[in-house]
């Protein structure tokens, strides 16, 4: 490309050669002139920008876990557990109880769940579902026992027919009779009393009732006296 001061340093040379004495041996000093290219600017003005600083330099955060604990170093897994949310102590998690329990069972896996390193929320979480799962189970239950309570009963209106409410009146009377208030209780909320080895159990003894007023005693062919129980279950003697 052509250059301003290349066409300068011609011009130069040209008037030297012309002006140089003709003849004999003659010197001629050379200069070579250095032609540097101009600074880069980055400023329309033809400055510098100011040098611009680097940012203070920060410390490192410190990492949440920069490594696991051993296997049996308590502390340190302790302190693994804290950082993760476990409170200090197991009251701390607060477990729900469901309505008609006493907390005991909340308690205690309470104790289990602070030992295994769990957090307030996941402790939360897992007794709800736990819970919700019992209630789950326990109305299935529920369920079974009041189809099979159904089943039984027509069962035995079957087998009874036309003396249905009669032996019904009988069965009750033995129950009433013999049974505790709280085992009566729980056969009605069961739905044990439709089984129709039981109802059978409680309409004999009802029978027997009717057939001794007295319950207690009856002569037998050798002398003495059959309980009861003799009579209902004779080939138990």
């Amino acid at each position: 490309m052509f250059k301003l001061s290349d066409f300068f340093n011609v011009k130069r040379d040209l008037a030297g050669a012309e002006s140089a004495p003709a003849g004999g041996d003659t010197t001629t000093a050379t200069t070579t002139t250095t032609t540097e290219a101009p600074a880069q600017t980055t400023s329309l003005l033809g400055g510098q920008p100011p040098a611009t600083q680097a940012p203070p330099t920060e410390a490192a955060p410190e990492p949440f876990l920069a490594a696991l604990p051993e296997a049996g170093d308590k502390e340190g897994w302790a302190a693994v557990y804290a950082k993760l949310g476990r409170p200090e102590s197991a009251e701390g998690y607060e477990l729900p109880v469901p309505e008609g329990q006493d907390g005991e069972f909340a308690k205690q896996t309470s104790g289990w769940m602070h030992e295994l390193g769990l957090n307030k929320q996941q402790a939360q979480g897992l007794a709800e579902k736990w819970n919700a799962h019992q209630t789950q189970q326990a109305e299935a239950q529920q369920a079974a026992m009041t189809k099979q309570a159904e089943t039984d009963l027509t069962s035995i209106k079957q087998e009874w027919g036309a003396q249905f409410e009669e032996n019904k009146a009988v069965m009750a009377k033995a129950v009433n009779t013999f049974a505790p208030p709280e085992f009566i209780e729980m056969l009605d909320k069961s739905g044990l009393i439709n089984s129709p080895v039981i109802a059978k159990m409680f309409l004999k003894i009802g029978a027997a009732i009717n057939e001794d007023k007295s319950v207690a005693t009856k002569s037998s062919p050798q002398g003495g006296e059959i309980s009861l129980a003799q009579r209902l279950w004779p080939d138990m003697q």
